[in-house]
């Protein structure tokens, strides 16, 4: 064969291949972005994240039942802390960097930072909040794109002062019971001195179910010392709010900024038997215990995105940031685009 017609034809056998590779879509693998060595090196993770599957979406909203499907705080909020209390943090094998699916964490009920983020990514994206993938060079976590920091502060409030009513219960809420015999026209106290509540209390709260077989009075005062001024007969200080002349209480309560208590008293000529059950509330000061907490965001595209590092644990929230330094880089699991984060 001649030498013209030998490259000609091998020039029609390279074209045809190109054709056909072509028509199959195959030149999609090869693109600007699986060349850029940050999305390779983000590449294995990006396509572990599903952002549209029926048993991720139908998880999600068991996760967000008492939210407002319009609220993105409290969806934002109820996907972040559902990962940080029911999923533990698990480090790969010594030397083997091991990728988990959505469905691997969810079945071992854990994963490193990257298998939990690629977990809370797809869940938000799933329920329609976009949301990035972040990597340093030792961690990982996810941005959560178009929410507004403010709006987020009253969900993580609650979040975490339940946190610390469920680690501190016997300390937060104390409970008594008894059953008493009140002679006639005398009175019984329970509670504290009166001094201020210390910092890290909001206020304290009584709750009290009480029944007895005579009309008892009963009042909430700020201080022992109001119960010894009740006792001598003189003017003393109440919450008039609370006060109650009654047989049968049940389900009522009474705030106050000191350590105060409840007077019992019987009004009578005959002696009263008082079943009584008093549980005290000391609310934790939210703005005391985390005063230094604050919310982390970036801005991406002219839009606020909040910090999510599903490692933080317990006391972790939207908008912690554990300061890891380094490059940042966020990648948007769609497009593979991204940004460094300053």
């Amino acid at each position: 064969m001649k030498k013209g017609n030998l490259i000609k034809k091998m020039f029609m056998h390279f074209f045809i291949f190109i054709l056909l590779i072509s028509l199959t879509g195959c030149f999609e693998t090869i693109s600007n972005f699986d060349v850029d060595p940050k999305v390779r090196r983000a590449n294995p993770y990006l396509k572990q994240i599903d952002v549209d599957n029926e048993t991720l979406h139908a998880y999600a909203i068991n996760i967000i039942e008492n939210c407002d499907t319009t609220d993105s705080a409290c969806v934002l909020n109820s996907i972040y802390r559902h990962i940080v209390e029911h999923y533990q943090y698990i480090s790969d094998p010594e030397d083997e960097e091991v990728i988990q699916s959505p469905y691997e964490t969810m079945s071992k009920k854990g994963g490193d930072c990257e298998d939990l983020t690629i977990l809370l990514i797809s869940l938000l994206e799933n329920i329609g909040i976009n949301s990035y993938l972040v990597l340093t060079e030792t961690h990982a976590y996810a941005l959560a794109i178009n929410i507004n920091p403010s709006s987020l502060w009253p969900y993580v409030e609650e979040s975490l002062i339940t946190q610390v009513e469920k680690d501190n219960d016997k300390n937060i809420r104390q409970l008594f019971t008894d059953t008493l015999s009140l002679n006639r026209k005398s009175s019984w106290y329970y509670g504290g001195d009166g001094n201020n509540l210390s910092e890290s209390f909001e206020s304290l709260t009584f709750t009290y179910d009480l029944s007895s077989n005579r009309p008892i009075d009963l009042y909430i005062v700020p201080s022992k010392e109001e119960f010894n001024a009740f006792v001598n007969d003189t003017s003393f200080t109440h919450f008039s709010g609370c006060q109650q002349r009654t047989s049968d209480l049940s389900n009522e309560n009474c705030s106050m900024k000191t350590y105060g208590g409840i007077i019992v008293h019987n009004p009578g000529f005959r002696p009263a038997s008082i079943t009584i059950e008093i549980e005290q509330y000391f609310k934790p000061s939210f703005y005391q215990l985390f005063k230094n907490n604050s919310i982390s965001t970036y801005l991406l595209n002219d839009k606020q995105s909040v910090v999510l590092d599903p490692t933080a644990g317990e006391y972790g929230y939207p908008g912690y940031d554990a300061n890891v330094t380094g490059e940042k880089i966020a990648f948007n699991p769609h497009t593979k685009e991204y940004f460094y984060l300053d």
